[in-house]
């Protein structure tokens, strides 16, 4: 079902979701009502004293729960992204310091590598996976950086500078896949539990027209909110995650600069 709804385009999953947990919601509410009603033969609860009280705490803490961890992962996948690109632009001025053919060979690997990034490993990474042209190009600038010989001791500092760049470039790299192959939080399943417990509790109140109203618009924004979790735990899929803007802008700069 997760696989399902993350694979519609954005506005369609949003819609899916909200529908079918309100479709879902009404069916658990009505079952809940006939069986209860079969039980309890005096007036129901009056739906106007607490319920409104107890919808709004539900929904705050499903908002906190569903926001507090997908947004403090998804800030830290930008954050890894924005020290990924400082670490090629780095290495591509570093390598000024070597001058000649040798090193402006390195530095259109690097610009090759910076685009299969965009063009081959983000494609790659919505299905949970690196791209090929991308580790084929990294393989050679490994290899480009290792034959580097420095004539210099300023060289010297600045290839152990290169080195440890190009190590960071790839640990990054890997770390992207970790994300992408993150599954989302455990606690949707309990939320989503929780929401069906709730709904079946309302089959207390008998359905009027303003309470099925509000119980349907509050089936919808858990719908909503469930949708949001999923795709923002997902960074590199769909129009919620990470895009790869920054390798863009570092591309352009770096052809500029090598023109």
């Amino acid at each position: 079902m997760i696989a399902f709804l993350l694979s519609l385009s954005d506005w369609v999953g949003i819609v899916v979701s909200m529908v079918g947990s309100a479709v879902m919601g009404l069916v658990v509410y009505m079952v809940s009502y006939k069986l209860i009603i079969k039980y309890k033969s005096d007036e129901l609860i009056d739906p106007t004293s607490n319920l409104f009280r107890v919808v709004g705490m539900l929904v705050s803490l499903m908002l906190s729960l569903a926001f507090a961890d997908v947004v403090v992962d998804l800030n830290k996948i930008e954050s890894a992204i924005e020290r990924e690109t400082v670490a090629i632009a780095d290495t591509f001025e570093e390598l000024q310091w070597f001058g000649g053919e040798r090193a402006r060979e390195i530095q259109t690997i690097l610009i090759d590598y910076t685009q299969a990034i965009i063009d081959d490993d983000w494609p790659a990474l919505a299905n949970d996976k690196l791209g090929e042209r991308a580790g084929v190009l990294k393989q050679q600038l490994v290899g480009s950086v290792l034959v580097l010989e420095p004539t210099t001791s300023i060289q010297e500092k600045v290839l152990s500078h290169i080195l440890a760049d190009v190590d960071l470039i790839f640990d990054y790299r890997l770390i992207r896949l970790d994300n992408a192959l993150a599954k989302p939080p455990l606690y949707v399943n309990v939320v989503f539990f929780g929401f069906l417990v709730t709904m079946a509790c309302f089959g207390v109140y008998r359905p009027q027209a303003p309470l099925v109203a509000l119980v349907s618009l509050y089936a919808v924004f858990v719908g909503l909110v469930v949708y949001l979790i999923l795709a923002l735990s997902d960074p590199f899929q769909g129009g919620f995650g990470v895009d790869p803007s920054t390798f863009e802008y570092l591309v352009e700069a770096m052809r500029s600069e090598i023109r």
